[in-house]
């Protein structure tokens, strides 16, 4: 006879103490009343196939079936010590377990397969979703045939790899013979299999969620988890894969309502799935913890604004940001920008389009000393228009709501693919693959060759554009402040800054013995053009490896498309051959529209080796920063992006040397990197609060005090200046770390 029906162990949220007590008990009652009435208490079970490291069959709640019965088969798997299989999501590698049901005709299938809670388990740097142990995979089904009938064969085909160092496919063919008659279930596996029914995640309706999507950061939100619940080891598994990056961790800040409920917020990092559509919601599983038992909450998040967690802070979406105070005034915004734009000529991005205007004043020096001044002028302008259209693009934006800063344009794949593909063009020129005159001379690679205003203008708008990956000294509070002051100062700042940039060719017109020192053109010139060509491919190169972290290999395959088309066409226009003409003009125009086909994706953040040891550079979050700090790590924070030259070089010299290392290593430091080379509005609003609008900037974080005596300041950190030193560094960081 039927004790208690299944449905009665469902795990109800305030139900576990409650569900465990009635398994017991109807295990205990089934057994008196088998012994009791001389019942045979024999489960029912197929016969085990033992595929290698995995012994598998097919267990039912039910030795005999009546009409109209509802009664579950569960896939029993018993795994080999420390070898695991996987859940319905796997995580970063290996395949679910797989069942294909074969059922006789008056069998049917009720609801979907009932999957165990899954667990994270790490092999190496790689994080899969799965099982160790002996887990049971259900499946419910309803008997609709004749009441009295010959027995029935429920069969299934399973597959399943399984892992530890090595990964096994296995596979097994299992059959189960279920009789037809009284209703009646099975003493054993009714009840094992009500207790898995009871661990296993279930539906939630009084928990609201939601998901938000922002560049660089998915934010999974939840209000109303039952106020008994440990939150502390919270996770999210999504059902489907390529949502988020499953080998970074969820970072998490828990919350509290005043009726006692709780809220949760778990950040991750966005998947290949948020780049084209969107999903409009995510399903999954939260697993958390009640009284030490793991519970899972199948839930289905909505995209769209977080919902309210109970937190101090709420997270971005809910808090605003408020800028430390960094003590700069307007003057000194005006004479940092204005030394900044100075020094900003002699950073390495710049090199390449200064040296046109060099090769430029060399050829004039000794003719028209007034055309020499008017070229100057023309190019000042063309640096302080560029400037201003510049500042402008970034005060309508921002006005909008968006979060930009210096260099914003190179954070947009198209906008980097022209530019190489324009500077490989200006490199052809110089190379002598196409000369100035016909219809060529309208190109963009041509227009900082062109004698006189147009030449000059351009030189100057390509040099700021190009300008742009470099922060000299001075510029970072400077722009940082103007970004913060109404439109009519930010716009004073850049133009000095603007001023600072254009001055020293202005001088150069203006100052008689530079010009006469000068070498008097010549063939010598010829081959300095020539020369000039090798800067303009080492930037072509530089921003085609911008662009492969930006947009991956297939962004690479695209601009190098793009620059194949235009070497072809300028190639096929030196003739004059009417087809060989035409062919040019559709090569030079795919060349042009290719780039609109880039587009951004997720940049993995890579391991670097710290001495014996290897250490992850994490990705940053400030809810991370706290949670490194109150376990007592000092934190360093590098805002970075691919396209920062500046940064580039901090790293190169300093940050990835041995000696570096070893400082993380050996003061337990930990290294956490914001990559800007995506637009990413939390970076942005993070760069702002410390009074600036673009990369590098350098922060270290102490731990927090065990007495809690720092935590007033939480927010603070020290600024490291721009251009780093390892003596500077290892200052820094003893300080942070108390030594």
């Amino acid at each position: 006879m039927r004790i208690l029906h299944h449905h009665a162990l469902s795990f109800t949220r305030h139900g576990l103490w409650t569900g465990l007590w009635l398994f017991w008990t109807r295990l205990s009652i089934s057994l008196i009343i088998a012994l009791g009435f001389g019942r045979a208490a024999v489960a029912v079970e197929s016969p085990p196939v033992d595929t290698g490291k995995v012994v598998a069959s097919l267990v039912s709640s039910h030795d005999s079936l009546g009409k109209g019965d509802v009664f579950s088969v569960a896939l029993k798997t018993v795994l080999d010590p420390h070898w695991h299989t996987y859940w319905r999501n796997s995580g970063d590698s290996g395949e679910p377990v797989h069942i294909e049901w074969k059922l006789p005709g008056n069998i049917t299938l009720q609801g979907e397969q009932i999957w165990p809670l899954p667990s994270r388990i790490a092999t190496g740097p790689i994080i899969n979703y799965g099982f160790e142990g002996a887990p049971l995979f259900i499946q419910d089904f309803k008997y609709e045939g004749a009441a009295n009938s010959g027995p029935l064969t429920v069969a299934a085909d399973v597959y399943y790899l399984v892992c530890k160092d090595v990964c096994i496919p296995e596979q097994a063919s299992l059959s189960l013979d279920l009789s037809i008659g009284e209703t009646r279930e099975d003493v054993l596996w009714a009840a094992q299999i009500d207790l898995a029914k009871l661990g296993a995640p279930q539906p939630d309706s009084q928990i609201s969620s939601a998901v938000t999507h922002q560049d660089g950061n998915v934010a999974f939100t939840f209000n109303g988890i039952e106020p008994e619940a440990e939150l502390s080891e919270a996770y999210f598994y999504p059902y489907k894969q390529g949502l988020i990056a499953h080998s970074e961790p969820q970072i998490g800040q828990a919350g509290q309502f005043e009726d006692g409920r709780q809220g949760l917020s778990l950040s991750a990092r966005p998947e290949y799935l948020w780049d084209d559509n969107p999903p409009q919601s995510v399903k999954g599983v939260l697993k958390y913890s009640v009284g030490g038992t793991p519970v899972g909450r199948i839930l289905t998040l909505q995209t769209g604004p977080a919902v309210k967690t109970g937190l101090s802070t709420q997270g971005q979406s809910e808090q605003k940001t408020q800028p430390i105070a960094s003590g700069l005034t307007l003057i000194g915004a005006i004479f940092g920008a204005f030394i900044g734009g100075l020094i900003l000529n002699l950073m390495p991005c710049v090199f390449p389009v200064i040296s046109i205007k060099a090769l430029s004043i060399a050829r004039s020096a000794h003719e028209d000393k007034a055309q020499v001044k008017r070229e100057a002028w023309i190019y000042t302008a063309g640096v302080i228009v560029t400037f201003l259209a510049l500042t402008l693009i970034l005060l309508a934006v921002k006005a909008g709501g968006a979060q930009l800063g210096w260099g914003f344009q190179l954070q947009s794949p198209k906008v980097v693919g022209f530019l190489a593909l324009l500077l490989f063009g200006i490199g052809l020129n110089l190379f002598g693959v196409f000369e100035l005159g016909s219809s060529l001379q309208n190109t963009g690679a041509s227009l900082t060759q062109k004698s006189g205003a147009a030449g000059s203008f351009f030189t100057g708008a390509l040099a700021v554009v190009v300008a742009t990956p470099c922060t000299a000294p001075f510029m970072a509070g400077a722009i940082g402040y103007a970004l913060a002051q109404p439109a009519l100062v930010t716009i004073l700042v850049f133009t000095f800054l603007a001023i600072g940039f254009a001055l020293p060719f202005l001088l150069i017109a203006y100052v008689p013995g530079l010009l006469s020192r000068l070498p008097k053109p010549g063939p010598w010139m010829v081959r300095f053009k020539e020369i000039l060509a090798f800067p303009m491919f080492a930037a072509a190169i530089w921003l085609v490896w911008v662009l492969s972290q930006q947009s991956g290999a297939a962004g690479v395959l695209i601009v190098l498309s793009a620059m194949l088309g235009l070497a072809f066409a300028f190639w096929a226009f030196k003739g004059r051959n009417t087809v060989m003409r035409g062919l040019g003009l559709l090569a030079g125009l795919g060349a042009v529209i290719l780039p609109l086909g880039l587009k951004s994706q997720a940049v993995i953040t890579t391991p670097i080796a710290q001495g014996d040891q290897e250490s992850v550079k994490q990705a940053w979050t400030p809810e991370l920063v706290e949670k490194l700090r109150a376990e007592g790590q000092a934190v360093f924070v590098d805002f970075t992006a691919a396209w920062c030259v500046t940064c580039k070089v901090n790293e190169r010299l300093v940050l990835s040397r041995s000696e570096a290392k070893k400082l993380f290593k050996d003061t337990n430091t930990a290294f956490l990197i914001a990559d800007w080379t995506n637009k990413n509005d939390r970076i942005a609003q993070e760069l702002a609060k410390y009074g600036r609008s673009g990369v590098p900037l350098y922060l270290i974080f102490p731990p927090h005090r065990a007495d809690g005596a720092n935590d007033q300041n939480s927010v603070k950190a020290e600024v490291l200046p721009q251009i780093l030193t390892q003596t500077l560094l290892e200052e820094t960081i003893n300080k942070a770390n108390g030594l």
